[in-house]
């Protein structure tokens, strides 16, 4: 191989290649930024472990998908962790053929944290492709099959929605979902409109009819009760009844009855004559009760001779009471009370006012002694205050002076006398000693004049005080006034005694002479009384057609015998009335009931008629519901056909091919069993056959490790192949793990057909070196225009090349001489 360009001769042009370039900077163990050309139909990665192989593809699968699908399956925060240690974003970029990009060429992605920025360089369909049928990651190989038959909830299985794609059943599988709940008529109710409507109505309406049968079966009970009691009512009145008599004419019977019906204004005419002799009764014993009208002349005399006493009264003791009240009134005495408390209140108040003025003159008396006192005292001190002040100031003044002109002789200068004979140290020091005497006698002033400042604000609290006792006192006038009240007062208690007699007597008097007029007009409307309760007996009597004579001594007897027939005209009538209410009452109610039978049967004629309808309408639904059933069978019928002839002869076929090529010493032949048509989706799970046509286990249980990893990738290709590819390449990380050197081999040699026939662009990461240079080998340049990328990762990229080389074809020299 030689690394120069050439024209191309067949497969995949460079300028054909979905996938052109990757950008890739902080991300994972890639730190700082690289750019890796993937503009080849074969590019080869290699690099120890930890060195950023697999880096390099997930950064490649972000850029195009906008996902890890691998890391999502492990947590939904892979995101957070993707940039490099240390940073805070990570960002990608795939350059990608024109015909599969989703946004603007050369966009970046950019991780920070949880967040992704960006438009992935695949449109959402090859974005999907290449993710399920285009990228085999390291992790998901060695658990591929499982993750293949792996299902969430009711959601496909990766197989299921391979052969579903594969098949084309969706329109099919559409017709049968669309028809499925036809099987259920519970189902079928929903999936119709109004068929879930009409069983509902269908039902409610037989269920109303058996409600209203049970409900016309009453009303006819209380028909037939109802007859029997308006039939009894009738009888009660006297009114006979045949019994081949309808209920018609049994009603008009009745109404006719009723028109005739005057029971009503005669029972409550009754009743108010009873009520109204009960009133006379009352009437009657209070006459009874009240004195003889021989009483009326003796009651009349009492009468003029008390209303003489009381204007004897009123001439004498009531003008000698309204005289005293009057001087009460003008001593201020409060007559709304009683006299003789209000004239002691008055007295009481007096005597406070004399005690209270009387205590005034003491305390003024007695305040202005201490006035004077105090006053005196002041003065006393404010001498002192001068004289110790003037001799003090003097003596001060000399002595500094005398001081000022002393020297160390010892001599006086005022007497020229020798200080020492004194007995004395110095003279200076004697002077200085005065000095500060007078300095002790200043305090002295102070203190006096702090005892004469408190003493003049003590002798102006006192004239205060002085000042105000002297305004309460009471002037000649007022006390001699106060005095001449209380004398009063005390005059008016004195005659209280018979005040207070008189008063009585002329109340005693006035109450009599009322009494005597009430007891007056008694005895005269007394006669009016007895004519009115006489004239009314006899009207109640003629009324009852009682015979009686009315009697002032009779009046109770023949009251009691006339009250006595009126409550049994009263009861009488009461039955009557009441027997009447009681046909009206029981006639109503047949009436009622007669229409509650007629309404009932209506209702049942409704119902039935409106339970036809909608059994009409239920019956035409199952009739489509069969329809439906015979389509999908049809259907379900067709997808069996379907199924089997795909899956025997295009699918299996496929895999085998693939796998076969891959372990052609293996014994077991992975393949899909045949699905059951008769479930919604594909229930498919995988098994093996021997090369003798033996059914075995899936397999998980009959392959060996190595044989397992070659049978999910044998799988993975097969599913790839087995439709159009929307990005034709194929992306491996570490695909041949656990696999021999025949199987090595078989892959490189697979790998050459996809790239060299198929026009797969294939780019394969390996950890061993020897793998890596025994793929490039083989994987070489085998034609003009064919290329070969090796990207180099770990010590290879810090050289100038930065681990990237181009395998261009060149002729064989040897081969071509």
């Amino acid at each position: 191989m030689k690394e120069q360009a050439g024209p191309t001769r067949w497969g995949m042009a460079m300028s054909d290649v979905p996938i052109r370039r990757l950008m890739v900077s902080d991300f994972r163990r890639i730190e700082g930024t690289r750019e890796l050309p993937f503009d080849a139909p074969v590019v080869l990665i290699h690099g120890p472990n930890g060195t950023g192989k697999t880096s390099v593809l997930s950064a490649l699968e972000l850029a195009l998908t906008g996902g890890i699908r691998s890391m999502e399956r492990q947590s939904d925060r892979y995101r957070a962790h993707l940039p490099f240690l240390g940073q805070s974003y990570a960002t990608v970029r795939a350059d990608v053929a024109e015909y599969l990009q989703a946004g603007t060429p050369g966009t970046p992605l950019t991780v920070n944290g949880a967040r992704l920025e960006g438009t992935p360089a695949f449109n959402a369909a090859a974005a999907k492709f290449y993710a399920e049928r285009c990228y085999l990651d390291q992790t998901s190989l060695g658990r591929l099959l499982d993750l293949y038959q792996a299902r969430e909830g009711n959601e496909q299985t990766a197989l299921e929605k391979f052969v579903n794609e594969l098949l084309g059943l969706e329109k099919l599988d559409a017709l049968r979902t669309g028809l499925s709940d036809a099987n259920d008529f519970r189902l079928f109710k929903k999936l119709a409109a109004g068929v879930d409507e009409a069983d509902r109505e269908a039902k409610t309406a037989a269920m109303q009819l058996k409600e209203q049968t049970a409900l016309r079966a009453e009303i006819r009970t209380q028909v037939t009760n109802a007859r029997a009691a308006t039939r009894e009512a009738v009888a009660g009145l006297d009114r006979e009844m045949t019994d081949a008599g309808s209920d018609v004419d049994l009603l008009a019977v009745v109404r006719s009855t009723l028109d005739g019906d005057t029971t009503r204004v005669e029972s409550a005419a009754a009743v108010t004559l009873h009520q109204e002799l009960i009133a006379l009764g009352g009437r009657i014993s209070a006459l009874v009760e009240r004195p003889t009208t021989q009483r009326i002349e003796e009651t009349r005399l009492a009468l003029a001779a008390a209303t003489a006493d009381k204007e004897a009264w009123e001439a004498e003791g009531g003008a000698k009471v309204r005289a005293w009240e009057a001087a009460a009134q003008a001593a201020g005495v409060d007559l709304r009370s009683e006299p003789r408390i209000a004239v002691e209140y008055a007295t009481n108040s007096a005597l406070q006012e004399l005690s209270d003025a009387s205590d005034v003159r003491a305390q003024v008396e007695s305040v202005g002694t201490q006035l004077e006192s105090d006053q005196a005292a002041l003065d006393v001190l404010q001498t002192r205050l001068a004289d110790a002040h003037e001799h003090s100031s003097a003596l001060v003044e000399g002595l500094a002076a005398v001081r000022s002109v002393v020297d160390d002789s010892n001599r006086c200068p005022v007497c020229d006398r020798d200080f020492n004979e004194t007995g004395h140290h110095s003279l200076l020091a004697h002077i200085d000693t005065k000095l500060a005497e007078l300095t002790s006698h200043g305090q002295q002033l102070v203190d006096l004049r702090n005892e004469r400042d408190e003493l003049a604000a003590r002798v102006t609290r006192v004239e205060t005080e002085h000042t105000q006792l002297i305004a309460r006192l009471l002037s000649a006038d007022q006390q001699q006034a106060v005095e001449e009240r209380h004398a009063t007062l005390v005059e008016l208690a004195a005659q209280i005694g018979g005040i207070e007699a008189t008063k009585s007597a002329g109340t005693d008097l006035f109450r009599l002479v009322r009494d005597l007029q009430q007891s007056l007009d008694d005895l005269e409307a007394a006669t009016s009384e007895e004519r009115h309760i006489g004239g009314e007996l006899a009207r109640y009597a003629s009324l009852l057609e009682v015979t009686v004579v009315p009697t002032f001594d009779s009046f109770q007897t023949v009251s009691a015998e006339l009250l006595k027939s009126a409550e049994a005209q009263v009861a009488r009538l009461t039955d009557k009335a009441n027997q009447y209410r009681k046909t009206d009452v029981e006639a109503a109610r047949l009436a009622a009931a007669l229409d509650d039978e007629s309404a009932a049967v209506q209702r049942l004629a409704d119902i039935a008629e409106h339970k036809k309808q909608w059994d009409d309408r239920v019956a035409e639904a199952k009739r489509r519901q069969g329809v439906a059933k015979e389509v999908h069978e049809a259907a379900t019928q067709a997808r069996t056909n379907i199924v089997h002839r795909v899956f025997t002869e295009s699918l299996n076929e496929v895999w085998k091919t693939v796998f076969t090529r891959l372990a052609p010493n293996e014994g077991f032949i992975p393949s899909f069993g045949i699905p059951s048509a008769t479930k919604k989706t594909f229930d498919i799970k995988l098994e093996t056959t021997h090369r003798n046509g033996e059914a075995s286990g899936p397999p998980q249980m009959m392959l060996s490790a190595g044989n397992l990893n070659t049978a999910a990738l044998s799988l993975f290709l097969a599913l790839h192949l087995a439709v159009e590819p929307i990005v034709p390449c194929l992306v491996f990380d570490d695909p041949v793990q656990a696999m021999d050197e025949v199987h090595v081999a078989q892959f490189a040699a697979l790998i050459r057909l996809l790239s060299k026939q198929n026009d797969r662009q294939v780019i394969i990461a390996v950890h061993e070196r020897e793998l890596f240079d025994y793929l490039a080998l083989e994987l070489s340049p085998a034609y003009e225009g064919d290329e070969l990328i090796t990207i180099e990762l770990g010590e290879r990229a810090t050289e100038e090349d930065q681990g990237i080389t181009r395998h261009l074809w060149a002729p064989d020299a040897a081969i071509a001489n």
